[in-house]
Order: structure tokens, then sequence, then C-alpha cells
């Protein structure tokens, strides 16, 4: 990337539709022996036990503050995409009547917001989060809420778009409809496979399986216009595979199934030991490295996203892209912020 930097500015991201303020705890055990301090929860399986332990009584459980931060995928995508260089534009619930909420002020980007955030409890764990988060309500017609609060044309800010990212589709109720009104916006204008649609559900547990097949089904359709990537985390992967498949569990067998099923060009799986890549050119595995002490979690599937929307744009080999989304995650997780692209670079070429 080193010497691209103009190339890269050039590039434009649309990005839709969420936005959350996180609150980032980490639950603590209360200790055995008086004068000794309480010490965090290590594990999720370590706060899982504590709490069947409590069956059928009833506890209180201290939480440790440790910060108030912007949440949600598109902030977080989108301050990683930013911050490398790409010229991003948001439309999200980024703060009250057109406001921009001091949360979201700082990110590199565009920024315009239809609804006000949603709030989110997130616990921290050495194996990864818990996150708690209640539905987001827009009063009236979403899309119209979204045309009202944004000054330029919302569909062709969509459409002259190098690479769309639409994210969280699960927490939000209004999301299928805002991206069928996307997927529409984009049909509208000449089919152009050079550019790209991004996709990231979020957790799809909340979801039924047909609104699962329907979601999968719409971004096929995108596939008509434009290259459609789809990016699941492995528990996101597991679930599609046995809700929807035959069952596989292996991540390379689940791109690859969701890719023929669903007319998709790209899946890409992320977990915490390696990432895959499917599409017609077939499946590339890449290994990343485990951070066993992660200085933090949340948002770390963002900031993976975040970097493969810029390899996708800017024409990396399928190899290079998950290299460098896994080098992009790790100085996340591992240093508790996004990387310039310089710090990556450096930090690359350390190691």
């Amino acid at each position: 990337m080193r010497g691209r930097e103009r190339e890269i500015a050039g590039k434009r991201l649309t990005v839709g539709f969420d936005g959350f303020a996180d609150t980032i705890v980490r639950p603590l055990r209360q200790p055995d022996a008086p004068g000794v301090p309480a010490a965090p929860f290590a594990t999720i399986r370590e706060f899982g036990e504590f709490l069947t332990s409590k069956a059928e009584k009833s506890c209180s459980v201290e939480l440790s503050v440790e910060a108030r931060q912007l949440g949600g995928n598109l902030p977080f995508l989108s301050r990683a995409a930013g911050g490398l260089g790409l010229d991003v534009t948001c439309i999200g619930m980024l703060g009250e009547l057109g406001s921009i909420d001091p949360l979201f002020a700082q990110m590199p980007c565009r920024l315009n917001s239809f609804a006000p955030p949603g709030q989110s409890t997130c616990m921290e764990f050495n194996d990864g989060k818990l996150l708690f988060s209640s539905d987001c309500i827009v009063p009236g017609d979403a899309w119209d809420a979204v045309c009202t609060a944004v000054k330029d044309d919302v569909p062709t800010m969509f459409r002259e778009a190098d690479l769309i990212a639409l994210v969280n589709w699960s927490e939000l109720s209004f999301a299928h409809g805002l991206w069928e009104h996307v997927c529409d916006a984009v049909a509208e204008g000449p089919a152009d496979k050079r550019k790209f649609a991004f996709f990231d559900l979020c957790d799809v547990s909340r979801r039924t399986d047909s609104e699962l097949e329907a979601v999968l089904r719409l971004i096929g359709r995108f596939a008509q216009s434009r290259t459609a990537v789809l990016s699941l985390n492995e528990n996101e992967a597991l679930a599609v595979s046995e809700r929807l498949l035959s069952g596989p569990d292996d991540p390379s067998e689940i791109a690859a199934a969701v890719c023929r099923h669903f007319g998709i060009d790209e899946v890409i799986v992320h977990t915490i030991h390696e990432s895959v890549l499917s599409s017609v050119r077939g499946t590339v595995r890449r290994p990343s490295d485990f951070v066993a002490h992660p200085r933090i979690s949340t948002g770390a599937g963002d900031n993976f996203n975040g970097a493969s929307c810029l390899a996708a744009v800017m024409g990396l080999d399928d190899n290079d892209r998950l290299a460098f989304a896994n080098a992009f995650a790790n100085f996340y997780i591992s240093q508790g912020r996004s990387p310039s692209m310089a710090e990556l670079m450096a930090a690359s070429s350390d190691g």
C-alpha cells in the first residue's frame, strides 16, 4: 500500500445504517478472602459457570466500567476505513435531530444522522465479549427518515460509491427495508462489477430462519449489479450453516456453500485463528495471530471488515486481502485502537 495514498483517498465508501453508544465493562469475581481486590472473570466460560451456580438463587455482579465509547458496526468500520485514508460517508444513528453526538464527532468521515444512537453494554473477556443491546426504533418510515436527514441525494450516493457497506441487519428491525431501498437504487444505474457491495449481518440469533434466508437472497440480488461480499464471523457462519444449509462446520466449506446457494460473489469467514475467502476463483485460507490477552475485542470484527473494504477496492488479490485485514484486526485487538496505514506497514515490517 506504500505510495498509493492518493489512489486510496479517491475511493468512495458509503456506509449505513446503525450507531450505538457502548459502555465497556468487565464483570468482577468477588474474592473469598478479605482484603483481596476483586478480579475480572477471565473468560466467558468462567463467567457462565458462575452464573449457572446461581440458578434458582439471586446474585449481584460488580461491573468495572472501563469506557463509554462509540459503538455499532457502522462507526467502527467507518472509523477504521477513514483512518486508512478512504473517502467515507456515513448515514447512521449518530445523534438527535440531525446533530452528531460527541462520541462520533471525531470520526474521519462525513457524518449524516437520521436517528439517535442505540445504547449497549459490552462485557469484555479474554476470549470474547457479550453484547447487550435493545432494538432501535425509528418512528415512521426509516427510508424517509434517511432521505430527509441527508442533504445530498441518497440513491446517488450509493450508486456512485466504489463500495457500499451495509451492516448490522440483525439488531435493526428496519434494516431489511433500508437494504431493499439501496438495492433498488443501485439497480437503477448501470451494473458495474468493479464496484463492491459489502455486508455484515451481525449476530443472526435474533432473526428467524425465513428472515435470514430472505436477507441472504437480497444480498444475492445485489450481485446482479455489484460484486457482493458477505463477511461472517465464526458464530454467524455456523448459524447460517446449521439453520439454512446441510450443516458443514469448516469455515471454508461454509463460505463456499453460501456463495453457491445464494448467488453471492464472495463470502469471508473470519475467526480468532484464521480467515477464509471463497469465490468463483476458489477458496483461500489465511491464519491469523491469536491474541491471548486482548486490550479490547469489541469492534474487532468491524476493524477486520474496514480493512477488508480497503483491500477490495484497491484490487489486492484474495490472499493479500485476508493478510491485510488479519494484520489490521490483530493490531486493534492487541493495541486497543485502529492503526494508521503507516503504523500498520511499520508493524508488518517489524513482524
